[in-house]
């Protein structure tokens, strides 16, 4: 219950910080990063315990992905700098052994 509340209060602070997105696209971020979350811990099986770590590194990458998103090929560098950042929170995160199955399963994708 305490995640759910923190998870609730950190949606509502995103929604009221953020000046540049519509409360649309916010709820599509943290819906992907909900259903990533969800399929890497069906695939990686880490603990429960990692899992609101994993939403929000998943979640920063969404926002990110989204400012850049209409131009993507004018903005390589800075999509080739939020994956590696995405990856090296994820990896900060899981343990090395869960690392090299992200990398392997949803990397290459």
């Amino acid at each position: 219950m305490k995640k759910l509340i923190t998870l609730c209060l950190f949606a509502l602070t995103l929604l009221l910080s953020s000046q540049n997105m519509t409360a649309q696209n916010t709820l599509e971020i943290n819906a992907e990063a909900n259903s990533k979350t969800k399929a890497l811990r069906k695939t990686v099986k880490f603990e429960e315990t990692k899992m609101d770590a994993v939403y929000k590194a998943y979640q920063s990458y969404g926002i990110a992905y989204k400012k850049i998103s209409s131009d993507l090929e004018g903005n390589a560098d800075r999509l080739k700098k939020i994956d590696t950042f995405l990856d090296s929170q994820l990896g900060e995160i899981l343990t090395e052994e869960q690392y090299l199955i992200y990398l392997k399963y949803f990397r290459d994708k």
